[in-house]
C-alpha cells in the first residue's frame, strides 16, 4: 500500500476528470493510502505434479483517505465529509481524485472512486476524525 501525506501532497476532488483542473484543494486531511493489487491465482501444473502455474485475474484498486475536521463544520457544505458523500442519500456519485505533489507538481488521478465515508464524533477537543474507504476503476500519472 502506498501512503501519501498532506505535507507532501494536495488533494482535489471532482465529479469529472476535467473538473479537477478547477477544483480547489481540500484541507483537513491527513493521509491517503492507495493499494493496487495485481490479480493472480496459483493452479497446479497437472496430476502428480507439485509445481504450480501463476494465472492473472482481475486488478483490484482500493484506497483510504482520513483526516480531522471541527465538529462545528459538520453541518456546513463544502467540507471534506460533503465532498466524499457523507450526506448523500441517493446512488453513489463516482468521484475523481487528484493527488498533486507539492514539490514536483506531478499528479496522480484516481478515477471513478466510490466508497464508504465514516466519522467518529465525540472528541473532547471539538474535532472529529473522518475516513473514506473506497474502490476505484483506473489510475494514471502525469
Amino acid at each position: 500500500m502506498t501512503k501519501y501525506t498532506a505535507d507532501e501532497y494536495e488533494i482535489r476532488v471532482a465529479t469529472t476528470e476535467a473538473g479537477l483542473a478547477s477544483a480547489s484543494a481540500l484541507s483537513g486531511w491527513d493521509k491517503v493510502e492507495v493499494k493496487v493489487k495485481q490479480g493472480r491465482k496459483k493452479a497446479p501444473v497437472g496430476i502428480g505434479s507439485r509445481l504450480q502455474e501463476v494465472h492473472e485475474t482481475l486488478i483490484d484498486y482500493s484506497g483510504s483517505i482520513s483526516g480531522w475536521v471541527q465538529e462545528s463544520g459538520l453541518a456546513g457544505s463544502g467540507d471534506e465529509l460533503t465532498a466524499f458523500g457523507m450526506f448523500q442519500q441517493g446512488s453513489l456519485t463516482p468521484l475523481y481524485i487528484e493527488l498533486k505533489n507539492k514539490t514536483t507538481s506531478s499528479k496522480i488521478h484516481l478515477c471513478k472512486c466510490k466508497g464508504d465515508p465514516a466519522v467518529s464524533i465525540g472528541s473532547p477537543e471539538a474535532f472529529v476524525t473522518w475516513a473514506w474507504d473506497f474502490d476505484f476503476e483506473d489510475i494514471n500519472k502525469s
